[in-house]
């Protein structure tokens, strides 16, 4: 029996926290299609091709910055939720930012778990576990605004 590949769309404009968002589903070992897309405009065309090609890789889970350039992360995060072909996937908001109103403003806009990303690589490859368990349906960890998931 063949069991379904995830399908992970990375939105993320650093080529440096791309590639760490790579190594991190790597480390963790997750066999997954891995879509990458470097600003917002370039994430509604990918979102708007789900509609034309039945064929097109759709998302099971997006892994959405917030900063982006051309159109921002929470707009992307409005049309993701609004696409009948990936309404449905998970979102997990992976954002520099640590201002608690963008993450609520993130989980009001339907994400599904907010990950800040950290300045230390171990705590950055917690990243890959966090993928696995947002896919699983695991709940929203509350102390996940903090690197290393412990609150200061």
């Amino acid at each position: 029996m063949k069991t379904h590949k995830p399908q992970i769309l990375l939105v993320e404009d650093n080529p440096a926290d791309a590639n760490l968002v790579e190594e991190a589903i790597a480390e963790a070992q997750l066999e997954c299609g891995l879509s990458i897309v470097r600003d917002g405009l370039a994430a509604l065309e990918f979102i708007d091709r789900l509609d034309a090609d039945p064929d097109h890789p759709r998302p099971d889970i997006v892994l959405l910055d917030l900063n982006l350039p051309k159109i921002g992360g929470e707009e992307v995060l409005r049309r993701v939720r609004a696409n009948a072909w990936c309404g449905t996937a998970k979102v997990l908001i992976v954002s520099s930012s640590d201002a608690p109103a963008d993450r609520e403003r993130a989980m009001l806009l339907g994400a599904s778990d907010y990950f800040r990303k950290p300045s230390n690589l171990d705590q950055f490859m917690e990243l890959g576990p966090r993928i696995r368990a947002v896919l699983e349906g695991e709940p929203p960890n509350p102390a996940s605004e903090q690197p290393g998931g412990a609150p200061r």
